[in-house]
């Protein structure tokens, strides 16, 4: 638990707006952006550019990392699974990442703040036509990164850890247990090497992903690097968020709206349509 200390001189929430790096906003995006600027108004907001980028946006603050942090998949996973883009919002008790293909619908903000989840999103609902159907590291999982809350004290605290990634016993016997003497006697000093967390522990780990998801890896990894990590369950996630197949989602949510959504383009636009605020300057 935090101190109350800590709680008075911490602002509650900072909005996060990620960008790529190419300073023209699509019209999607735009309508994107005035959701938010219509909805939550009143929160503080940042833009997260390239530092080369020559960028600028009436009534949000452009946060500015370095240029390999932008560009692809990869280079975004590599800028948000890191201590530091945490610790640039250290004055915040939480930050609202929003992707600019998400759309917000209320001011729903504070509430789910107050949840005190230390991550929030659309979840990764089972149904024959979501794109990760019959994928179980997926499904029944809440993940979706493109329009979420993150704990920023908790994200920090996980990326930072020094906990082992492996047991260098476990991992020494499943790799090499039952190889010849002399396959052991080359390979010993990886065992020796997994003591250290600079080869064992999270930055290690991440360094080596192929899926390239935070997403995935706080779903199933969070809680070996920081046990009290807390993901929210399924169900409240749905009513934070949807993303893909969008009419199940409404009707499992007893026919209401979320706060938000991510990817409302790619999966059923037409369902979002009649409530999207396209008359609204």
């Amino acid at each position: 638990m935090r101190s109350l200390k800590n709680k008075q001189t911490k602002k509650m929430v900072a909005v996060v707006i990620p960008l790529s790096n190419r300073a023209e906003l699509t019209e999607e995006e735009r309508l994107s952006l005035r959701h938010l600027e219509h909805y939550l108004h009143k929160y503080d907001k940042f833009m997260v550019a390239p530092q080369s980028l020559e960028f600028q946006y009436p009534g949000i603050t452009v946060k500015r990392f370095k240029d390999r942090f932008f560009g692809s998949v990869k280079a975004h996973m590599n800028l948000v699974m890191s201590a530091d883009f945490y610790r640039a919002f250290h004055e915040y008790e939480y930050m609202l990442i929003y992707h600019l293909d998400a759309i917000v619908f209320s001011d729903q903000l504070e509430y789910w703040c107050h949840q005190d989840y230390d991550f929030i999103g659309a979840p990764w609902i089972k149904h024959k036509d979501a794109p990760y159907s019959g994928m179980p590291e997926y499904e029944g999982r809440v993940g979706n990164g493109g329009f979420a809350i993150k704990k920023i004290s908790s994200f920090i605290k996980l990326y930072s850890s020094n906990r082992l990634a492996v047991d260098p016993d476990q991992y020494w016997k499943q790799t090499y247990g039952s190889r010849s003497r002399p396959l052991q006697l080359l390979n010993y000093p990886k065992k020796m090497l997994k003591h250290f967390p600079m080869f064992n522990a999270i930055k290690h780990e991440i360094s080596g992903l192929r899926h390239n998801s935070e997403e995935l890896f706080l779903a199933k990894r969070a809680t070996h690097y920081l046990p009290d990590f807390k993901i929210a369950p399924v169900d409240k996630a749905l009513q934070f968020a949807f993303e893909c197949v969008p009419r199940y989602c409404y009707e499992a949510n007893n026919n209401q709206l979320p706060f938000g959504c991510h990817a409302w383009q790619r999966y059923d636009a037409d369902f979002w349509k009649p409530f999207l605020l396209n008359n609204v300057d």
